[in-house]
């Protein structure tokens, strides 16, 4: 059976990582990214961490920045995942999908799992939100928003346990309350993965 890679960027979806290790599903490959802060009390750079594996991140905190760092560290990171999940309003998320469309040969985009953004921050950050909506629009990635995160990753981890592919992850998204489509179905090569 094709193991499928499932990648948690950012420190929302940090908070829901451990839900998918522990929904004990061996044919999904469980992956965390994350951004540490500088630490000015004990001199620690900032730095990216992806599963176990840290290294510094040196340019500045913005999209722009995060994104060059990320392509310095690229043999670090898996960005060949099978589906997505972040907070659209991270920065390091936006950064991330960024350099995904920027790789020539990924075969076919992720599916992306939206969590939605909590707190004021969100309303700060309409615009990145919505210039990265059209990107992936006009890629024709297949894209959700988790609502109350909370309550429904839990149901979406386990009815993933249901699927013999990510590929079949339209057959479950009517039956998950608070799984709201946004777009992406006329995308045929998801169908044919």
């Amino acid at each position: 059976m094709k193991r499928n890679s499932i990648l948690f960027v950012g420190d929302h979806a940090q908070k829901y990582f451990a839900h998918g290790l522990n929904s004990a599903n061996t044919q999904y490959d469980f992956h965390l990214l994350t951004y540490q802060r500088e630490n000015i009390f004990t001199d620690e750079p900032a730095k990216a961490i992806f599963d176990d594996l840290s290294f510094p991140f040196v340019e500045t905190y913005s999209i722009g920045g995060l994104h060059k760092d990320l392509i310095k560290n690229k043999e670090h990171i898996n960005f060949n995942c099978d589906m997505l999940i972040g907070d659209p309003t991270e920065l390091l998320f936006q950064a991330f999908v960024t350099e995904l469309f920027l790789i020539e040969d990924t075969p076919i985009y992720p599916i992306v799992l939206f969590l939605y953004p909590v707190g004021m921050h969100s309303l700060d950050a309409r615009k990145e939100i919505s210039a990265l909506i059209i990107k992936m629009k006009v890629n024709h990635v297949l894209t959700y928003v988790i609502r109350n995160p909370q309550d429904t990753f839990l149901k979406i981890m386990s009815a993933l346990n249901e699927l013999d592919s990510l590929s079949d992850f339209v057959l479950i998204e009517n039956k998950i309350q608070n799984l709201d489509y946004l777009f992406g179905h006329d995308a045929e090569i998801l169908f044919n993965a």
